[in-house]
């Protein structure tokens, strides 16, 4: 009762609002399980989010296809109490969905479901993760749907090329395997033991993060954490990982003489989310390269003459490896010199900044950030990624405040003083035409990638 009364005072201290308006807090449910509380008064559905951290992707003994599979089979390959594929039925009655997915740090577990069907859709989700069937003959599907899906996926040119910068990043470190999955075999011989013994190293009451949202009050959301978490092992946290990448500055094309088109790409390290400058990244990456009016799409357009188009994006290999993307589709004959044209673009928008009414560049994510904000799932996936980086589940209720904080300044000095210079590119081509861009390290087979300099 303590911890309630407390917990309850934090929250209203932190957020200073009115007692129905919407407040985060960090609550301990009766059977001790740490989670967030996202108060959401006017919402009809409730949105549960929760990360199971992972040292997978770092291991050399484990098959690193198997969380792909075990994902996908451990909602659809039944559970105690429930034949293999009617979760999948059941959740539809109830209008609830749920997922598990994998990234390299986490398994992302998600339950969307109106409030009145929500105990149900708990006892429905909690039975596939206590207590999973984890039935061979769905195994069986799932895992040669998803080897077909890759060989498709990995034989384009451009998958290629992607794969030749993850062997230049990593090399032979079991990431790389993890982030291709192109290794001979590797998808076909995944067993149900592989999958039994990922979920058990994995998902434990200990190691998960997890909020909670929608009209619950601290007592109605700590039983539905219990319920959901009910008979999983207790286990330890994992630390997050600490993997860097190698993306020393270099130039590569990799040479497919039978592709149809060539693509080029730039890609540098930007800092992790977790320390902060993610509302200036969105501000910039738009004004940079998302759309027709942005700076590479005009300067490709408007200096080559060009039919396609040039684009800005943010990626990452892991939550500590956040990338800067920039890269188009570009005719062979002029690889040379659209690298040209878009490095001294990009150059020239480091130093000046976007072009502009500041308040303008905001107009977009503010509309945005006032609907994620009264979503319960929006909110609480908002808060989640809050929490993996450190920081409070308040954030999914800040966004506008940080948002409002961006300033000319501040995008100049994130621009200036953190975003890679011109020079500090990692260039990857992929061409039929092995000359096209003279001085690169010509490749024939993604992996030749981890030797070039």
């Amino acid at each position: 009762m303590i911890r309630m009364i407390m917990a309850t005072a934090l929250a209203l201290l932190l957020v200073g609002c009115k007692a129905d308006d919407p407040q985060a807090s960090s609550e301990t449910s009766p059977g001790g399980i740490a989670y967030s509380r996202l108060y959401l008064p006017d919402a009809k559905d409730v949105a549960i989010q929760i990360a199971w951290s992972t040292d997978w992707v770092s291991r050399d003994d484990v098959n690193q296809a198997v969380p792909y599979i075990g994902a996908d089979l451990m909602l659809s390959g039944g559970a105690e109490g429930y034949p293999a594929g009617q979760a999948v039925e059941d959740f539809a009655d109830l209008q609830a969905q749920a997922s598990l997915s994998v990234t390299p740090d986490n398994i992302l577990g998600s339950l969307m479901v109106p409030k009145e069907n929500l105990d149900k859709a708990v006892k429905i989700a909690n039975a596939h993760l206590r207590a999973p069937l984890l039935d061979d003959k769905w195994l069986i599907r799932i895992r040669d749907g998803f080897a077909a899906r890759m060989a498709e996926s990995s034989g384009r040119p451009e998958s290629r090329g992607f794969a030749a910068l993850r062997w230049a990043a990593f090399g032979d470190a079991p990431i790389r395997a993890a982030l291709s999955l192109d290794q001979p075999g590797m998808v076909e011989s995944v067993t149900r033991d592989d999958v039994a013994l990922w979920r058990s190293t994995v998902l434990s009451r200990a190691n998960a993060k997890l909020v909670i949202a929608g009209a619950l009050d601290a007592a109605e959301a700590g039983r539905i954490v219990d319920a959901l978490l009910e008979g999983l092992p207790e286990g330890t946290p994992v630390p997050a990982l600490s993997i860097r990448a190698s993306l020393k500055p270099k130039r590569i094309l990799l040479h497919i003489p039978d592709a149809q088109t060539s693509t080029l790409a730039f890609i540098a390290p930007l800092p992790p989310a977790a320390e902060g400058g993610e509302m200036e990244d969105l501000i910039l990456i738009r004004a940079l390269g998302s759309g027709e009016n942005s700076v590479l799409f005009d300067a490709v357009r408007t200096q080559l003459r060009a039919a396609y188009g040039f684009g800005a994006g943010l990626d990452g290999f892991t939550r500590a490896n956040r990338l800067l993307v920039l890269r188009g589709q570009v005719d062979a004959d002029k690889l040379a010199q659209t690298e040209e044209v878009v490095r001294a673009a990009y150059s020239a928008f480091r130093s000046e900044g976007p072009m502009g009414a500041l308040a303008d560049l905001k107009a977009s994510l503010a509309e945005r950030i006032q609907i994620k904000t009264n979503d319960p799932a929006s909110s609480a996936f908002s808060a989640l990624m809050a929490v993996l980086d450190g920081q409070s589940p308040q954030m999914a209720f800040d966004l506008k405040q940080v948002l409002d904080a961006v300033s000319e300044a501040s995008l100049k000095a994130r621009l200036q003083h953190l975003y890679p210079a011109p020079e500090d590119f990692v260039v990857l081509a992929v061409s039929p035409n092995a000359d096209a861009l003279p001085g690169a390290c010509v490749i024939t087979e993604p992996e030749q990638a981890k030797v070039c300099e």
